[in-house]
C-alpha cells in the first residue's frame, strides 16, 4: 500500500512539476525538494533519513539527492509551501466545496515537557496541552479539504474559522449551502461573516433552551437555533442535517488511522514550519490513499 500511495502522489508532484517554474541559482527543484520530504513523512521518518540513497527503492529513487541542510533550508521557503499545495489541488480534482461543508479542529499536542518556542498552550483533547492545532474545513466528496491551517494551540478556533470561510465562500448571501460546527462556533459575528461568504453556519449553543440575552443576536444566528431546538416532532430537518457533523470526526479518524498517517508529531517535527510542511504532506498522503480506496471501490475510514 505504501508504494500505491507513494506512485499517486509522485504523479501529482511530477504534474505540478511540468508547470511550476525554478529559480536560476536553485541546485535542486521545488519538485525534488517536496517528493523527498513527501517520502520522508509515508515512512515517518527524519529528512535527513531521505536525503540518503539506500532508503529509497530502486524504482523510486531520484537521480540526485539533496543534502538535509538543503532540505531544512529549502522547506522554509515560500516555493515549497506553494507547490505542496498546488499537489493537494491536483489530488483534489475539479470538484469545488460541497452543498454541506464542516468545520473543526485537531489538536496536534506534543509533550508537556517541549521546549518548542512555537507551540503553545490552548484546549487539547479533555484537557489543557502543549502544541498546536489543525483547523479544517470539509466537504464530504474531497480528498483534500476545502480550507485549512496550522497554529499553535492556543489560537482561537472561531477566528480560524473566519479565515477558513473566506477561501471557501460560496458566493456573497446565503445560498451556498451549510457549514456545520460544533458550540465552539456559536457567535452572533461568526453566523453574519459565514451568510455574507455563502454558507449558513449550523452549530448548537452551549447551553440549549436558554434565553438569548440581551446582547446583539444575529438572524441567522436565531435561524440556526430553530434549525436545531424546534418542539418536538415539528421540524426533522436541521437535527438530520446535524447529524452530518460527524462527518469531520471520521475525517480525522481516517486522516491518523492508517501507516504513514498524522498521528502524533514525531519528535523532529518542531517549529511551526516544520508542522506545517509535515501535516501537509500527511494530507496529500491520506488524498492519494482515499483516491485509491475510491478506484478499488472500498469503503474506508475516513473516505
Amino acid at each position: 500500500m505504501e508504494l500505491e500511495r507513494w506512485a499517486e502522489v509522485s504523479a501529482a508532484i511530477s504534474a505540478v512539476a511540468a508547470e511550476f517554474g525554478r529559480r536560476k541559482r536553485d541546485r535542486h527543484s521545488t519538485a525534488l525538494v517536496v517528493r523527498v520530504h513527501t517520502w520522508a513523512a509515508l515512512h515517518d521518518r527524519p529528512i535527513s533519513w531521505a536525503c540518503e540513497a539506500g532508503n529509497w527503492t530502486p524504482h523510486t529513487r531520484p537521480a540526485v539527492l539533496p543534502d538535509q541542510s538543503t532540505m531544512s533550508r529549502r522547506a522554509r521557503r515560500d516555493d515549497f509551501e506553494a507547490f505542496q499545495r498546488r499537489v493537494g489541488e491536483r489530488l483534489n480534482g475539479k470538484a469545488g466545496p460541497g452543498l454541506v461543508t464542516v468545520v473543526d479542529g485537531k489538536p496536534l499536542e506534543l509533550p508537556n515537557h517541549s521546549r518548542d518556542p512555537d507551540a503553545a498552550w490552548g484546549r487539547g483533547v479533555s484537557r489543557t496541552s502543549l502544541g498546536y492545532k489543525l483547523h479544517a474545513i470539509f466537504s464530504a466528496g474531497n480528498p483534500m479539504p476545502d480550507a485549512f491551517a496550522v497554529t499553535p494551540l492556543d489560537v482561537c478556533e472561531k477566528r480560524m474559522a473566519a479565515r477558513m470561510i473566506k477561501r471557501v465562500g460560496g458566493g456573497v448571501g446565503v445560498g451556498g449551502g451549510y457549514a456545520l460546527g460544533d458550540a465552539h462556533y456559536d457567535a452572533s459575528w461568526l453566523h453574519d461573516l459565514y451568510a455574507y461568504h455563502g454558507r449558513r453556519l449550523v452549530c448548537p449553543r452551549a447551553k440549549p433552551g436558554t434565553g438569548l440575552g440581551h446582547r446583539y443576536v444575529s438572524e441567522h444566528r436565531r435561524r440556526a437555533i430553530d434549525m436545531l431546538e424546534p418542539p418536538a416532532g415539528v421540524n426533522a430537518f436541521g437535527p438530520g442535517l446535524y447529524k452530518l457533523r460527524t462527518a469531520v470526526e471520521r475525517r480525522f479518524s481516517g486522516l491518523a488511522c492508517f501507516g504513514g498517517g498524522l498521528a502524533a508529531l514525531p519528535p523532529w517535527v518542531r517549529r511551526i514550519w516544520r508542522v506545517r510542511a509535515w501535516v501537509m504532506a500527511k494530507l496529500l498522503i491520506n488524498a492519494a490513499r482515499i483516491r485509491i480506496n475510491r478506484r478499488k471501490g472500498l469503503t474506508a475510514v475516513g473516505a
